[in-house]
């Protein structure tokens, strides 16, 4: 799982209703999430942004999002 689901799972929200809340396509976050795509800069800001952490906590310096282990994080 990779951190940017775990916070959306963690404060109950959808790819759909966090889509909606910064501007994005809910279909591009589930792509993301699925490491279909690396999110762009700006996204990557916005939903660092959005769920108040660091960029450097949601992805890695080639932009690929960080994974965690639900269980322990």
């Amino acid at each position: 799982m990779t951190k940017l689901e775990f916070l959306r799972r963690q404060r109950g929200l959808t790819q759909t209703k966090l889509g909606f809340a910064i501007g994005v396509n809910p279909n591009l976050l589930s792509q993301i999430e699925r490491g279909w795509r690396k999110p762009y800069p700006k996204l990557l800001q916005g939903l660092a942004n959005y769920f108040g952490v660091p960029v450097e906590e949601l992805a890695n310096p080639d932009g690929t999002l960080k994974e965690v282990d639900s269980k322990t994080a």
